[in-house]
């Protein structure tokens, strides 16, 4: 009886690692980080993230702005970028994305500015969306909130 219940609990534990690293269709994207946690006029914002997907056809990434007063969302914004503003190369199933903005100026040509800018002190969180060239859509992950100082 207790080797059964072993020989079990061994198969559950290598089910479960092994569906860790399980590849889907849908791409799948987890927000890992986002910084710093206060952003001042001209300050540069580093959202981190990993993704997977299958066939490794990432065609687009959207980005979702939400401002809030106290816990309420005012303002949600969702923006279209090319996979290519992630600069990553093409066909790959899994890999650490940056999304890199400049608050409130255009300082950096290389950075995306980030529109919408608040016009008085706010709390924000950043979302991550991949779409593939089937159309196939990811789960939605979201960063903890960071404040942005008003200009």
């Amino acid at each position: 009886m207790k080797y059964s219940l072993l020989v079990l609990i061994v198969l559950v534990v290598i089910v479960t690692a092994c569906n860790k690293d399980t590849f889907t269709t849908e791409p799948q994207v987890e927000v890992k980080s986002i910084s710093p946690e206060t952003v001042f006029n001209g300050d540069v914002i580093n959202m981190k993230a990993k993704y997977t997907d299958d066939e490794g056809d990432l065609d687009s990434a959207y980005i979702v702005y939400k401002w809030y007063n106290n816990t309420i969302v005012v303002r949600a914004d969702t923006f279209r970028y090319p996979y290519s503003i992630l600069n990553l190369p093409s066909d790959l199933r899994r890999a650490d994305i940056e999304v890199t903005f400049e608050y409130n100026t255009n300082n950096y040509p290389d950075l995306v500015p980030l529109p919408g800018v608040s016009v008085r002190d706010t709390t924000a969180t950043f979302g991550l969306i991949l779409i593939d060239k089937a159309g196939h859509r990811s789960n939605y992950s979201e960063s903890n909130p960071i404040r942005l100082k008003k200009p």
